[in-house]
């Protein structure tokens, strides 16, 4: 009768044919602990350990060094109650006039045409000083250079047409995207923004702030899955190396779209304890925006905002033709962040037009076309981005950059129901091509 072999046996003669001197055996056992560490390191193992998180929703902790007032939850009622009517009161003062409010929104590559657009309205003497300007994403990097005005276009010019994003997106070498919460490399974008934000910038920043004007940039708290209002002028006015690395550190995480930067950790302090934040991308909450969320619903009387000017750029499209997706990884996720986006902005250009309507503002904005042929958010090379940058020049020094609400609604509907049609038209004059 045959027997079949207990488990002891089995096991002694698999060690006898897998002696140390198989370099097969080697081989397998080098593989099975490679294999055992992956798993590992992907159920956890290898992630990079971080500070807790603080663990209210609404606290009163700040980086080290600086005051709370340097940022504030948007959803906070409590502090936006208290400071924006303060705050209004100081602006209207020293306006000279109506307040001029500028919100640039998020859009990766598409802040090219943002770039474009306000160094058009400078070349063409239309652009205005602002009193306020916020940014978001791609804007929040726009923002800095919208604040100071026409004197810095040359460095805004430099940052988004001038090649220096070509190499933006670096992939990471090998299965080095498993082990951190990003597709590309950090280190690109952070080079960027530190080269741009030079300490006479900080200190540019900060004089204008002094004056009383704002600089607000938003990120997103992933752990508290809700927005932070971050003002850049009160850090500016921090001074020294460590206004500079905040600033900078603002600015990335802002614009660290999720998965595909790795987001950026702030430390922050409340009494006695250290913790840690993870911030991203603005734009995963916010598309733009004019002031906190909850000054879009609480009926503030702020008879200081009677008049004022408010202009949004979007940094992409509002609608789009259909276009076949590759089954591709990066292919699906530039699609899914652009209609986020795309429907975020809609959502939040309705709200602006209510808000400014319920407060007596003006309200434009600009946007890029249905029939502009852009590539998308994540298209970083150079040759399209000038175009996006010269697209929106142009239409800015001709005077057919702003839009209203129903204009847009209309050119949108009206080129929805054609077959694709690509043209450079102005989104200020429908169906008005550049020469």
């Amino acid at each position: 009768m045959l027997r079949t072999p207990d488990r002891w046996t089995r096991t002694h003669h698999a060690r006898r044919r897998c002696s140390v001197r198989d370099s097969r055996c080697t081989g397998q056992r080098w593989a099975g602990a490679t294999l055992g560490a992956l798993l590992a390191c992907l159920l956890g193992a290898c992630a990079t350990p971080r500070l807790l998180a603080p663990p209210k929703l609404i606290d009163q902790v700040s980086p080290p060094g600086f005051p709370p007032d340097v940022r504030f939850l948007s959803d906070d009622r409590d502090y936006v109650v208290a400071h924006l009517d303060r705050a209004v009161h100081k602006l209207s003062v020293i306006a000279h006039g109506p307040i001029r409010i500028l919100a640039v929104s998020g859009g990766g590559a598409g802040g090219a045409f943002g770039a474009g657009a306000l160094y058009g309205l400078a070349r063409a003497g239309r652009r205005t000083d602002f009193q306020v300007v916020t940014g978001v994403s791609a804007g929040a990097l726009l923002a800095p250079f919208a604040f100071l005005g026409p004197s810095w276009d040359p460095q805004m010019r430099a940052a988004f047409d001038s090649g220096q994003s070509d190499h933006l997106l670096q992939r990471r070498p090998w299965l080095g995207f498993l082990f951190h919460p990003g597709i590309y490399s950090r280190g690109p974008l952070v080079a960027l923004v530190d080269h741009f934000v030079t300490p006479r910038l900080i200190r540019a920043v900060a004089a204008q702030s002094r004056k009383g004007h704002l600089l607000l940039v938003a990120t997103t708290d992933l752990d508290k899955q809700e927005s932070v209002i971050w003002n850049m002028g009160l850090i500016a006015q921090h001074g020294g190396p460590a206004a500079r690395k905040l600033f900078v550190k603002v600015l990335v995480a802002s614009a660290s779209i999720p998965g595909v930067f790795p987001p950026v950790l702030i430390r922050v302090q409340g009494g006695d304890k250290t913790y840690e934040e993870m911030h991203v991308d603005g734009g995963t909450t916010l598309p733009f925006f004019i002031a906190s969320n909850i000054a879009d619903v609480e009926p503030l009387q702020l008879p200081q905002l009677r008049g004022a000017k408010v202009y949004v750029i979007v940094n992409g499209q509002l609608s789009t033709y259909p276009r076949t997706t590759l089954q591709e990884p990066m292919a699906v996720l530039s699609r899914s962040f652009s209609a986020a986006l795309m429907h975020a902005s809609r959502r939040a250009l309705v709200l602006a037009s209510v808000f400014a309507r319920h407060f007596g503002m003006r309200f434009r904005f600009t946007y890029l076309p249905m029939t502009y042929p852009f590539e998308g958010s994540l298209d970083f090379k150079y040759s399209n981005m000038h175009q996006l940058f010269k697209y929106g020049e142009q239409c800015a020094a001709s005077g057919r950059i702003w839009s209203t609400l129903n204009q847009a609604i209309n050119e949108s509907q009206r080129a929805a129901t054609q077959l694709p049609q690509l043209s450079y038209a102005c989104p200020g004059a429908p169906g008005h091509s550049l020469p």
